[in-house]
């Protein structure tokens, strides 16, 4: 089982047609109600994750009020130079490619600009950093409180959007995996005598996710290992999930026995593609990314 070749196959059928439109149908009304619920209930919203960080240092609060602006710039020169250049530079690029290579300009020129302002800010690092804190020493505890308390409220309801969309995806994962199948392994023989059973797994998945948010959140407010923390959630929500809803519908019982001796690997396939809730624009396409990739660890497994 070849870890490159399944993201490399994952990448071409994450972008084409059939599985994008799953993916807008799917994901955007999901984000447009969180977006409603946010603007609507704003100031509630607001007042309860303000309790939640009522007992956080002011120190802690400076030193991540600037940690999360910046990240919040990297966040925002991303999305706005891949819109820039897309607009200017996408049509005439795009005319020199077939559709089924338009994913490649996607994923290429996204991870171009997350790394390069990446680059520019790690290495400007102490001054932007200082610049950014002598900021927030000159606005009051409450301003700075506030700002804190409003990236909060937006990460917890991410997260919840990002589980919400795990959820979902189980009920529309089946026809795009199926004509997948169709395309790229028709001469594979799926033979299920056994079905694992993913429900169970999937319910305890979700419950350990809100458990584990809700008791490990104080080390969001530790930069570095915020990401870590967050990483670590999101890779455990999706391995053993995604691993067994696959294995339920196209692996024996035998070849279900096989993929679990390949964990390192699964676990590695669930950490790529948690990474990418990181990435602007590409989070959307996160958990459909890992359940393909899940998908074509199996097929390849099986024509092994």
């Amino acid at each position: 089982m070849k870890i490159s070749s399944c993201i490399i196959k994952s990448f071409r059928n994450l972008f084409s047609q059939e599985v994008l439109k799953v993916i807008v149908i799917t994901a955007l009304p999901v984000f447009l109600f969180y977006l409603g619920v946010l603007i609507v209930f704003w100031n509630p919203i607001i007042n309860i994750s303000g309790e939640l960080i009522s007992w956080i240092p002011f120190s802690i609060l400076k030193l991540n009020g600037a940690f999360f602006i910046l990240f919040f710039l990297w966040f925002l020169s991303v999305v706005v130079s891949f819109a820039f250049a897309t607009a200017v530079f996408g049509p005439i690029f795009l005319n020199y490619l077939k559709s089924k290579y338009y994913y490649l300009y996607l994923i290429a020129s996204i991870l171009f600009f997350s790394l390069l302002y990446a680059v520019l800010f790690i290495s400007n690092w102490d001054f932007i950093n200082n610049e950014v804190k002598k900021l927030l020493v000159l606005l009051p505890f409450d301003t700075v409180s506030k700002g804190v308390v409003a990236i909060v409220s937006i990460y917890i309801f991410y997260n919840l959007f990002i589980l919400t969309l795990f959820a979902i995806i189980f009920v529309f994962a089946k026809p795009f995996l199926e004509a997948i199948k169709e395309l790229e392994y028709g001469d594979v023989n799926i033979d299920v005598k056994e079905a694992v059973g993913f429900k169970k797994v999937l319910f305890k998945d979700i419950l350990i996710f809100l458990g584990l948010f809700i008791f490990l959140f104080p080390l969001f407010f530790i930069p570095v290992v915020n990401i870590g923390y967050q990483l670590f959630l999101w890779t455990k929500l999706y391995h053993d999930s995604f691993l067994y809803f696959v294995c339920n519908e196209y692996c024996s019982k035998k070849e279900f026995e096989e993929m679990k001796k390949h964990k390192l690997k699964t676990v590695l396939i669930a950490l790529i593609a948690a990474s990418f809730n990181f990435l602007p624009i590409v989070n959307f396409f996160a958990p459909f990314f890992a359940v393909i990739m899940f998908f074509h660890c199996v097929m390849e497994l099986k024509k092994s």
